[in-house]
């Protein structure tokens, strides 16, 4: 049975890899951590229920990588997709169940409570480390080969499953296709939309807060620098930055549109309304979303 510090650290790499991913691609909102946290443990608490926890550990630990390499496979290469984060509850709980199942292995042999389940807390704090380290530094393709190694070393004693397991997680380790971000007309930008996105988007708790991917500086919003008015013209760094944060939310994924198109109209999450209850564009036919998607598409907007 492998040591209970290398399975903590696998079983880290696995958690934090999926909580990375899917905040990533998803939703970085709470309730995704409480989607991972909840799910993780009725897998653990599943394994606990094991009848032949030592016969099953091998099988558990290959099904946690087969499903952690499929949500890696739906998600590892799109940097952004409308679908609910609940759909992955089976792959958590799944990748979830060897915690459950190593350590009612470990107690059915013998092995002392505390110093099973403090070796593997000790791993666990080192693989989730090791995982946001590794995608911070080395980016995704980490996620993908470090649970790998982890998962290999845990199996080698069942040389099948481990190879099962490789083939399975060097399916989505190859590297991500080149991505061009989208560059419409700028001077256009200058003249139709950035007066748009500042008008309709650019409240400062909405696009004129800077921590937002898409952030619109501008006269009466949010400015960059100190200009001697807040009214002040925009300046042509102001009109740069939100001309390259609006191009790249032009990048599309799949069959979703642009969220620079999708997000403000009447099909989003939020039903075209700002978080006060406010109309963005509810209409499909906005004359502000018509301009977004005449630049997006390269045509002539629609005349008011």
């Amino acid at each position: 049975m492998p040591s209970a510090f290398l399975v903590g650290v696998h079983l880290g790499l696995l958690q934090a890899g999926l909580l990375l991913t899917l905040s990533r691609a998803l939703s970085a909102a709470h309730t995704t951590y409480a989607l991972v946290l909840t799910a993780w443990l009725a897998g653990s608490a599943l394994g606990l229920w094991s009848r032949a926890p030592a016969r099953d550990l091998p099988r558990a630990l290959g099904l946690g990588l087969v499903a952690y390499a499929a949500a890696a496979l739906s998600l590892g290469r799109v940097d952004f997709v409308a679908a609910s984060p609940w759909w992955f509850a089976p792959a958590v709980a799944a990748a979830g169940l060897a915690s459950g199942t190593y350590f009612a292995a470990a107690v059915a042999g013998g092995a002392a409570t505390a110093r099973v389940f403090a070796r593997e807390t000790w791993g666990f704090l080192a693989g989730t480390l090791l995982a946001a380290a590794g995608y911070a530094f080395l980016g995704r393709p980490a996620l993908l080969y470090m649970p790998l190694v982890t998962g290999v070393l845990a199996l080698v004693g069942r040389p099948r499953a481990a190879v099962a397991a490789a083939v399975m997680l060097l399916a989505v380790g190859c590297d991500d296709p080149v991505r061009v971000v989208p560059a419409p007309d700028r001077a256009r930008f200058g003249a139709e939309v950035y007066p748009v996105l500042l008008r309709d988007c650019s409240f400062p708790a909405c696009h004129g807060d800077p921590r937002r991917p898409l952030f619109v500086p501008g006269p009466g919003r949010t400015r960059l620098g100190e200009p001697e008015s807040p009214l002040d013209a925009p300046t042509r760094a102001e009109v740069d930055l939100a001309y390259d944060r609006a191009r790249a939310w032009l990048l599309a994924e799949g069959d979703e549109p642009p969220p620079l198109l999708h997000k403000p109209g009447p099909r989003a999450a939020h039903e075209g309304r700002d978080e006060h209850g406010r109309n963005v564009y509810e209409d499909p036919d906005a004359p502000g979303l018509a301009v977004l998607t005449a630049w997006a598409e390269g045509t002539e907007a629609p005349a008011p």
